[in-house]
């Protein structure tokens, strides 16, 4: 987690209340959203020095907002610069699939159609989420942000070695809509693969049955 509040801070300064409402709208299937978690993760990144925070008053609220330094920045890009391992993803809940033959065959087909439809609703969840967001205005902001903050723009525009911060923004804002096609091709494989499933339940039932 610490690394993905560390991205999210590349980009703007956040407090943690701000950070868990971004992992809480974006990455729910990354990592938890709850605020305990958060707070280690950036006590990591403050014992790091990674991260600094300045203190105000909002409403009469104590709030910290945090923003990366160079250091941060230095660790963030050398990590991003790894190659994904997406060969290493744990879905602990595969392993209920791993042991279903322990179900009688009459209960996995009400069991595999729970998983489509849950499913089914995360993708509906996925898609309704894409159609709402509005990339250019959101770009706009980013750079806008960027052009009143000119620690943050020096920043970004020596962490993507870009003078061109639009550039940078368009460049930033594509890979995180590619991301969150990738979670939607992913969910629409586990529909169908599960739909195949059924299918074949369906032909051991009706196997058994006879």
């Amino acid at each position: 987690m610490d690394k993905l509040i560390l991205g999210l801070l590349m980009i703007k300064r956040l407090t943690a209340y701000e950070i868990q409402k971004i992992i809480n709208h974006n990455f729910q299937n990354l990592c938890s959203d709850s605020m305990g978690s958060i707070q280690v993760a950036i006590k990591k990144l403050l014992k790091a020095e990674q991260v600094v925070y300045k203190e105000y008053v909002e409403r009469n609220v104590n709030k910290k907002q945090y923003s990366v330094t160079e250091e941060g920045r230095k660790a963030f890009i050398a990590w991003i610069n790894i190659p994904a391992d997406l060969s290493n993803i744990k879905m602990m809940e595969l392993g209920k699939l791993f042991f279903m033959g322990f179900v009688p065959v009459g209960n996995r087909l009400a069991l595999i159609n729970e998983i489509i439809l849950s499913l089914r609703k995360k993708l509906d969840e996925l898609l309704t989420f894409q159609a709402s967001i509005q990339l250019a205005d959101g770009i706009e902001q980013t750079v806008s942000y960027w052009e009143k903050d000119l620690e943050y723009c020096k920043g970004v525009q020596e962490s993507t070695q870009n003078s061109d911060i639009m550039e940078s923004a368009n460049e930033i804002g594509n890979f995180q809509m590619l991301t969150l096609q990738y979670e939607i091709d992913f969910v629409k494989f586990q529909i169908q693969w599960f739909e195949n499933l059924k299918g074949n339940v369906k032909k051991e039932r009706v196997s058994n049955d006879e």
